[in-house]
């Protein structure tokens, strides 16, 4: 009997899986199939991740920015951050209030009769942490790099997100920022479809694999072109004193022990900036 229920355990999965990738099929297409099957294995069996990086310069933005009458859009002050993170449906972490505390970090809110119904984060000025394997991201000055996005399921479907970031885009240009730097799973379809209709243009995708220390990364040239580095993070992630102002992103060299890097040729999907993220 135990093996019989391991079998039926094992069937039951499989069929989980394989039904799982058949609607990534039907909805996205074969491509968006194999994609997640290389996630899946690939991420199992030797950490394989790629990222797919997505630019949104102010003047490519695609949708129109009007709010209903019950709605504000703001950056939140550290204090409004640290109010919110009280409810853990906002789904704010610790990071966050220290973050904004230290002004490296700024939060754009929509705001529904007082209530907050969606945000984002800009990191202004320094590399942040990108994907599961200490790579580190650091775009140009005149760029934020947007993370942290979350709508609340009661507003959910009218579409604050988006506007969201085109307003907060909006907003930044007062501090010189002129473009949105962020970064999606590349099988995160869904995403990236959001991401078409905003405008976001994608430079390539960023792949790494390996075990432990010793990883391979391969950066897209299109987004070096940007002014986008890449960097090792070879301790953890510490925030400044106090709160520190845009500034200029220097170019900082891909290193670390045990770490390869690979800078692709022009072609289909490094080296070509191309719309539709």
């Amino acid at each position: 009997m135990p093996h019989a229920s391991i079998a039926m355990n094992v069937i039951k999965s499989l069929h989980s899986k394989v039904s799982k990738a058949n609607e990534i099929r039907r909805q996205f297409g074969i491509k968006a199939m194999l994609q997640h099957g290389i996630d899946t294995v690939g991420g199992k069996l030797f950490g394989f991740e790629a990222l797919t990086l997505v630019w949104l310069p102010v003047d490519e933005m695609k949708i129109t920015l009007d709010l209903p009458d019950d709605t504000q859009m703001r950056f939140l002050t550290p204090a409004e951050v640290e109010m919110f993170a009280q409810d853990p449906a906002n789904d704010f972490v610790e990071s966050h209030v220290a973050k904004a505390h230290a002004g490296t970090d700024l939060c754009f809110a929509a705001l529904v009769d007082g209530r907050l119904a969606s945000y984002g984060w800009y990191t202004l000025g320094r590399a942040f942490s990108i994907g599961d394997h200490d790579v580190l991201m650091r775009g140009p000055s005149n760029a934020a790099y947007m993370h942290s996005g979350f709508t609340h399921p009661d507003f959910r479907g009218r579409r604050l997100h988006g506007i969201g970031m085109g307003r907060a885009l909006q907003a930044l240009s007062e501090r010189g920022v002129d473009a949105l730097l962020s970064d999606v799973n590349w099988s995160n379809h869904a995403s990236l479809k959001s991401c078409a209709r905003l405008g976001y243009q994608m430079p390539g995708n960023l792949y790494s694999f390996g075990l432990g220390r010793h990883r391979f990364v391969s950066s897209p040239k299109a987004a070096r072109s940007l002014g986008v580095t890449f960097e090792r993070s070879t301790e953890p992630e510490s925030l400044p004193a106090m709160p520190r102002r845009l500034a200029d992103a220097d170019s900082v060299a891909l290193a670390g022990e045990g770490l390869s890097v690979h800078e692709d040729n022009v072609g289909a999907d490094h080296g070509v900036a191309r719309v539709g993220c």
